[in-house]
């Protein structure tokens, strides 16, 4: 019942700032399994977290990442406040912020605002001259759609950037995926491919992103590509992280 964590974050890092005080409302939320997420279905519980086992440089396989390690480690994550950050005021329609992600949802869809560091040093600063979505509502199999964030004025890692990113994204399959002492049925598989393109120079840069959404839940599993990754279906992830039911860090 947390808002799924989404897609441009690699450039960032995870935002891991503690939720906020008082204690979290989560909304009422009961799937269907009717295979469409629509945005009632991915309620954002601002200060809600749960936790994540994290994987660095693991084989994958599609549907299929049950596989226990003993050098995984376990995070808390979920959606914060945006109005606490120090970059709250760069983002008047964000409303919540996951791994560095500033974000918005509406009925129709869930928008990436920008991307910003958890600290303003090193500063990390990207505002989308437009949000861009990251997800349409309904998301169902077979979907697919692009979209273009331009970048003016940037920062990152306290260097200035214009150019911008380039996102491609598609559902492609549902079906089961299993995790470690749980399995989601039925979930959608969401692969995204970012292209980070300076408006001068180099480097170009692109980064695969695969998630596993289950309604209600929201993102269930994530495995993120090393850079330049060619294959949509890659077999090595570079970071995986996956839901790690009744464990805590």
């Amino acid at each position: 019942m947390r808002a799924a964590a989404l897609l441009l974050v690699a450039a960032c890092g995870e935002n891991l700032t503690p939720p906020p005080e008082p204690a979290p409302v989560v909304p009422e939320c009961f799937p269907n399994r009717d295979g469409a997420i629509t945005a009632s279905e991915l309620p954002v519980a601002i200060g809600v977290t749960a936790s994540y086992y994290v994987s660095k440089n693991v084989p994958i396989a599609p549907w299929k990442l049950d596989e226990e390690r003993a050098s995984d480690d376990v995070i808390e994550l979920g959606p914060v406040a945006l109005g606490a950050q120090w970059f709250a005021a760069e983002f008047p329609q964000g409303q919540f912020v996951v791994d560095g992600g500033v974000y918005h949802q509406t009925e129709q869809a869930l928008f990436l605002d920008g991307l910003a560091s958890e600290t303003e040093s090193p500063k990390t600063l990207i505002r989308y001259d437009a949000p861009i979505p990251v997800l349409r509502f309904p998301v169902v199999d077979g979907d697919r759609f692009t979209a273009t964030g331009a970048i003016t004025q940037g920062t990152i890692n306290g260097l200035p950037f214009n150019g911008q990113d380039e996102l491609a994204v598609d559902v492609a399959g549902e079906g089961r995926i299993e995790l470690p002492y749980v399995r989601f049925s039925p979930a959608l598989r969401v692969r995204t491919h970012v292209v980070r393109r300076p408006s001068s120079g180099t480097p170009v840069v692109g980064r695969r992103t695969v998630i596993y959404l289950f309604e209600c839940f929201g993102e269930v599993a994530r495995a993120e590509s090393a850079s330049d990754e060619p294959n949509p279906d890659f077999t090595t992830a570079a970071v995986l992280r996956r839901f790690a039911l009744g464990v805590k860090p």
